[in-house]
């Protein structure tokens, strides 16, 4: 019999209506009464109870060093969580808990739990059934699908199937995993990242202001496969992401398109950023290279630069 934690973190799932809208108000028992779980156990905890817009990194910190402690005591975690910023929580989740050797899943729901036509009690079933499966990692239970949880994108404000697979197939839970390694938690994050996205004019006066302001890691999520403006625009990027480099600032290039990634190799303005210390930011969303890169830097050293998102 398979024994499973649900912890509660709000979200719409667990909303009710308000003078001012919608606004969490139900518990984790409230979650577990709708499962029906036959063959196993849920124990259930409310972690956390606010709109998901709300959430910051030491949420994840909160969320990643429970799931930690209570790692060997079950066989699957259930983490119900609002939509918005699902698929950050997701990532971060999915690099802080490296090689967790159980399922991790988040889900939600676009209608709050109980009114008519809501989808929580679908998702929440699915969740279920994929915590007490033989898959070992952290993913997210959404619309009928089950995704990675590094590769999830937020694709729709109020469809069912919200999410997406980004770079990544979606998870089989009828075929096992085992991790590759030992369980290792990394509860640690460096704020000090910002996400940039270009658009044609902007000067790179702004990645410098963030350099100023103490930033230790910027995304800049640029056009097609990821470049940046060179020598041949009005204002180069080039001389700034010397800067970068010079202030131990580590930049990761990215793409604003929704599929296919970086490739920061095929290009001149790529390739000579690249020759400035710039990282590619390859198959992984967003959701995923900003939180790794807040992980990352966490565990490098001051005065020094991410080489490698790997």
């Amino acid at each position: 019999m398979k024994k499973i934690l649900l912890l509660a973190t709000g979200g719409t799932i667990a909303a009710r209506q308000t003078e001012h809208g919608l606004r969490p108000a139900l518990h984790a028992e409230d979650m577990r009464a709708v499962i029906g779980a036959k063959d196993g156990v849920i124990e259930v905890m409310d972690l956390l109870s606010i709109d998901s817009t709300n959430i910051a990194p030491a949420h994840w910190q909160t969320i990643a060093r429970k799931i930690a402690e209570c790692r060997t005591a079950y066989d699957g975690f259930i983490v119900t969580h609002g939509t918005d910023t699902m698929a950050y929580t997701s990532a971060a989740l999915y690099y802080m808990l490296e090689h967790i050797d159980r399922p991790v899943v988040l889900t939600g729901s676009q209608r709050p739990l109980g009114i008519d036509g809501s989808d929580a009690e679908g998702n929440l079933r699915l969740a279920y059934t994929a915590a007490c499966s033989g898959f070992a990692g952290v993913c997210i239970a959404f619309g009928g699908r089950l995704i990675q949880g590094n590769a999830a994108k937020k694709m729709y404000a109020l469809a069912d199937d919200a999410f997406r697979s980004i770079g990544r197939t979606e998870i089989d839970i009828s075929a096992p995993s085992a991790p590759p390694a030992p369980f290792r938690l990394h509860d640690e994050l460096d704020t000090n990242v910002a996400v940039i996205r270009l658009y044609p004019g902007i000067k790179p006066g702004v990645l410098d202001a963030h350099i100023t302001a103490g930033y230790r890691g910027i995304i800049l999520e640029g056009y097609g496969l990821g470049s940046v403006p060179g020598d041949d625009a009005a204002e180069s990027f080039l001389p700034a992401l010397a800067r970068a480099r010079t202030h131990a600032c580590t930049i990761v290039l990215t793409t604003q398109c929704v599929y296919d990634g970086a490739d920061i190799s095929r290009y001149e303005v790529g390739v000579r950023a690249a020759e400035l210390g710039a990282l590619s930011g390859g198959s992984l969303p967003i959701e995923a290279l900003y939180t790794r890169l807040m992980q990352l830097l966490a565990e490098t050293p001051a005065g020094e630069t991410v080489k490698t998102l790997t």
